[in-house]
């Protein structure tokens, strides 16, 4: 009889020292405070990064003045079935890209969740590089998309949702005012496109407009 963790993939990156963060904030350091080898009684280090590095989710007073913060996500929001849809698409997403999905798969229903692939997943381990302003985001157009079909969490495999050069607050804004909670950072590169579960949770800070997330998918069975 298979166990209960077994079959679930971690699709979380680590976070680590002077890893990739958005361009003008401050690199990711750890400070040790205590060491062992140094004659200390135990090890204690001091981290020092963004609430938006690595794999990460975003609380709604991140972009709006009257949002909630971090510590009020509904759990059940990140737990429970989620869709991974394959998008090719050659610069951001647009609600055409999302409509060829459903119509290849099945039609999004409120209340679901989406984690969107795109060619993000194809570079390896990003988070050695450079960041890179020309990633795949979600336009606004297709923000207003999924807000209209009442998604409850959309998730994306680079450091932001929206695009870099245009859009970016507008996309964020059009997906919160929906009450669509917002996950970034995911790594899907050998995830397929397909129905999993998921867990996916932030840690509980008060005031926060974000946190790093653990997230695990497990396929579902076919038929």
């Amino acid at each position: 009889m298979e166990n209960w963790y077994e079959g679930w993939t971690d699709v979380t990156y680590p976070i680590f020292e002077h890893m990739t963060g958005w361009p003008g904030q401050p690199p990711t350091t750890f400070d040790t405070l205590s060491c062992i080898h140094c004659g200390d009684q135990a090890k204690v280090t001091m981290l020092h990064f963004s609430a938006h590095s690595g794999t990460h989710m975003d609380a709604p007073n991140h972009f709006m003045a009257e949002g909630i913060d971090i510590s009020l996500f509904p759990v059940h929001v990140g737990l429970g079935p989620v869709r991974v849809a394959a998008i090719d698409c050659p610069a951001e997403v647009r609600p055409e890209h999302l409509s060829d999905y459903e119509a290849r798969t099945r039609p999004l229903q409120p209340g679901e969740r989406l984690l969107l692939r795109t060619p993000n997943s194809d570079k390896a381990f990003w988070l050695q590089d450079p960041f890179d302003t020309e990633y795949r985001g979600i336009g606004p157009e297709a923000a207003h998309w999924i807000a209209e079909r009442k998604l409850q969490l959309v998730g994306v495999d680079y450091l932001s949702v929206g695009p870099f050069h245009h859009g970016n607050p507008q996309t964020h804004r059009a997906l919160m005012s929906a009450e669509v909670w917002i996950i970034e950072g995911v790594d899907l590169r050998k995830i397929r496109e397909g129905d999993y579960e998921m867990i996916c949770l932030p840690l509980k800070l008060a005031g926060s407009d974000g946190s790093p997330i653990r997230v695990l998918l497990k396929e579902t069975p076919k038929g």
